[in-house]
């Protein structure tokens, strides 16, 4: 059986509660799972393409796991090809199967783009592109460069930073004095703050596009929010009718959220130019994202994308301001 033969026997939600059960210490967002899936059921396997899936267990007789492998040597769709070899001592029923298949080859990403994107961060191939990731590119290489023993230091491909492992291995923080202990604490500090604002000035840059229909003043607040949170919902649809109705869906059925920690929502529809969205559709989403959400402060927006690409996103910014 191939995999592609294997997630058309079992739908998403006779997989789900197995996955719930495999994220029970992360529940929120299994929308991603479902997107993910519903791009391996609509896409084509290359049928020139062989390969095999081994399911088995590993670890010992204490610790012991299913393992999923041969998943990240392929893209998806000659991964959806491979034939699924499960070891003799391991007793799946097919819902188990697919959702382990599923959360192996989402590993690294919930959609071919995304696992490039970070297979590209891994690899260094991703350059600084405002002022705050400039300025956290500035502190690594300082970490790097003024903590590390030059013996042990070399740059890989694209510049990438790598260190030497030296043996026996240091763990922990036992044989720092406390000057270097609190170096170390601030410079976790600033990592956390230079990649929250990178993000922040990321999207008020996105959404303020001439494309939009925010204005930066719109949106620029969220550079000094206490806190807030962003989900990215994809209606794969496999075509252009009840896009909305398939995010609308996630939001409600596939995600949780605790909304009493944020009293301030942006809402931002992305749709392609060529394939627009019907007025009563957005009409009938907005009412849906009013009564999910049910604040007082919503801002809803629009970016037409200038491409032929069918399928529509979602931006949901959820913030906490102050009173």
């Amino acid at each position: 059986m191939t995999l592609k033969e294997l997630i058309m026997q079992v739908s998403f939600d006779e997989l789900l509660p197995c996955l719930k059960e495999r994220e029970a210490e992360n529940d929120k967002d299994f929308y991603l799972f479902r997107e993910a899936y519903d791009r391996l059921r609509n896409m084509e396997p290359d049928l020139g393409y062989k390969g095999t899936v081994r399911v088995e267990w590993c670890g010992d007789e204490e610790d012991r796991w299913i393992s999923v492998s041969n998943m990240h040597d392929a893209d998806w769709e000659q991964c959806l090809s491979k034939e699924i070899a499960v070891a003799e001592d391991v007793h799946l029923r097919l819902e188990e199967l697919a959702m382990y298949c599923l959360w192996e080859i989402t590993f690294y990403g919930f959609s071919p783009e995304e696992q490039s994107k970070t297979f590209d961060r891994m690899l260094g191939r991703v350059k600084p592109q405002n002022r705050y990731e400039i300025a956290l590119d500035r502190l690594e290489e300082s970490i790097w460069k003024h903590q590390n023993p030059r013996r042990l230091r070399s740059r890989g491909p694209y510049g990438i930073r790598l260190i030497e492992l030296e043996f026996p291995l240091k763990w922990g923080d036992n044989r720092m004095n406390r000057s270097k202990r609190k170096r170390k604490y601030r410079q976790e500090q600033r990592r956390e703050y230079l990649k929250r604002m990178s993000r922040r000035l990321e999207l008020v840059e996105s959404l303020s596009v001439p494309e939009s229909s925010f204005n930066r003043s719109d949106v620029e607040f969220m550079l000094t929010v206490d806190y807030g949170r962003e989900w990215n919902f994809h209606a794969v649809t496999h075509g252009h009718e009840g896009r909305l109705a398939y995010i609308a869906e996630s939001m409600a059925k596939y995600q949780k959220l605790d909304l009493d920690m944020y009293n301030h929502a942006i809402v931002c529809v992305h749709y392609p130019s060529l394939y627009p969205l019907e007025t009563a559709e957005i009409r009938e989403f907005e009412d849906f994202i009013r009564s999910h959400l049910k604040y007082k402060e919503i801002r809803l927006g629009i970016i037409v994308m200038p491409d032929d690409n069918r399928e529509v996103e979602v931006q949901l910014l959820l913030s906490k301001l102050k009173a």
